[in-house]
């Protein structure tokens, strides 16, 4: 399927929209208090994830690895120890802005990361 330069740009703004909210993401994660809006901007991203992945001709749109990670944060959020739920959640945003798009005469496709975090002893890897 060729991608028109309109859908391009809202691709890229939807990238763009993901950073920002990765940034935000960021500068909450060290409070417990924000766990709301962690989780509400880590849904977002996934949802803008899968609008993205609607537009690739790549075979690779498997986003189970970040859902697993987001899941990993959802459940650490409200615990005690909330460094696990910090640690993913840079891990989880330094992911979702590493995936590429590869722009071709015929569309596009996704280049997603691996997620593993050894340094957590958490393997989200399948």
């Amino acid at each position: 399927m060729e991608i028109k330069e309109k859908e391009r740009l809202m691709l890229v703004e939807k990238k763009d929209h993901i950073c920002e909210l990765t940034l935000e993401i960021l500068d909450m994660a060290h409070d417990p208090e924000s766990s709301l809006e962690i989780r509400k901007n880590v849904t977002t991203i996934l949802s803008e994830l899968s609008t993205i992945a609607s537009y690739s001709d790549s075979k690779n749109r498997d986003f189970d690895e970040l859902e697993n990670a987001a899941n990993l944060i959802f459940s650490q959020l409200d615990l005690d120890n909330f460094v696990i739920a910090k640690c993913m959640t840079e891990v989880f945003c330094n992911a979702v802005n590493s995936i590429r798009f590869d722009f071709t005469r015929k569309g596009f496709k996704l280049v997603l990361p691996r997620i593993k975090n050894l340094n957590l002893g958490v393997n989200i890897n399948r």
